[in-house]
Formats: C-alpha cells, structure tokens, sequence
C-alpha cells in the first residue's frame, strides 16, 4: 500500500514533466530500459536497495548508470532523487506507474497474451489488430507463453479475458459430456 502511493507520487511527478515537455514516449521507454537494467543485475539491484552502502557510494553508481544508459536529464535526476532518499528499491514501481500514465495518456490499451508456443510476429500482430478492433483502442502486447494451454492463446486486456486456448475448449467438452 505503501509503496504503491509512493510510487505514484513519483511517477506522476515525472509524468507530468514528460508531459510539459512533450516527453512522453522517450521516457517510458528509456524507464524501461532503466528498469530491466537493474532487475537484470542482481548484485546493481543490491548495491542500490542495500543501505550497507553509503549514499556516496549509491549516488556514483546511479551516476555510471544514468550515464551508461545515456538517460535524458529528467529520468536520470529521477534516479538520483529516489538514491538521495533512500527509495530505489521503488524504482520497478515507478516506472511500471509511469508504464500506465504514458498508456493512457496515448490512449493504449496493454493485452497479456498466453500462447502455448512462441507466437511470431504475423501472429502477434493478428491478434494485436483484433484486440485493437474489440477494444477501439491501440493494444500493445505483452506475451508468454504455457504450454500446459495445449494450443491456441489466452489474452487479458484489463480485467477481461478472450480464452482461445485448447486446454479450456477440452474442458468445456469435457464438462457438456458428462451432462
């Protein structure tokens, strides 16, 4: 609970900016990097959620940080904001926060889709456009896969759920059987 209302300070804060500035795309996407970054390294997510190191030495490392992602002045003084106050361990937070404001602001809609193999591009595109045309609204997908689906796909935009998938379809014959 928490977190979640000190993220959105923070992130409503640069969203705002994002948005004065016409800044909107470049940050998000340059937050998503930021944030993979450091959820890809386990020892930089340490050294920056562990108050063992001193600010000094957190403060050098979001420094080569920012620097090595070549993040714009606003996203890097981000970062050394939340390093000065002892709240980068709320960093995925924030930027999935800002992720939401930024999709909502260009009007899209975010769909998990759930495959049981791999989807190509063809195919994540056909279901993006399909999305797309049920929802009116543009849908960017993020996927996964399952196997235990058997085939087909399952995609959740929001709290709705289009269930495509071979698994539920046997089920369902499974159930009109036994009646």
């Amino acid at each position: 609970m928490l977190m979640g209302s000190i993220a959105r300070r923070y992130a409503r804060a640069l969203f705002s900016l994002a948005v004065e500035q016409g800044r909107v795309e470049p940050w998000n996407d340059a937050l998503q990097v930021l944030k993979n970054a450091v959820e890809g390294s386990p020892d930089l997510r340490d050294v920056l959620s562990n108050p063992v190191y001193s600010k000094e030495q957190r403060r050098a490392i979001v420094e080569k940080l920012a620097s090595a992602l070549k993040l714009e002045r606003e996203p890097a003084n981000l970062l050394f904001l939340l390093g000065d106050r002892n709240r980068l361990a709320y960093l995925a937070a924030v930027v999935d926060t800002f992720r939401s404001l930024a999709d909502q602001h260009l009007g899209r809609l975010r769909a998990r889709v759930t495959s049981a193999v791999p989807l190509d591009a063809s195919a994540a595109q056909a279901i993006a456009d399909r999305l797309s045309q049920a929802t009116k609204a543009t849908v960017l997908l993020d996927r996964a896969v399952d196997p235990a689906l058997l085939g087909g796909v399952v995609a959740q935009v929001g709290s709705l759920v289009y269930d495509g998938s071979l698994r539920t379809q046997l089920e369902d014959l499974r159930k009109t059987l036994k009646q």
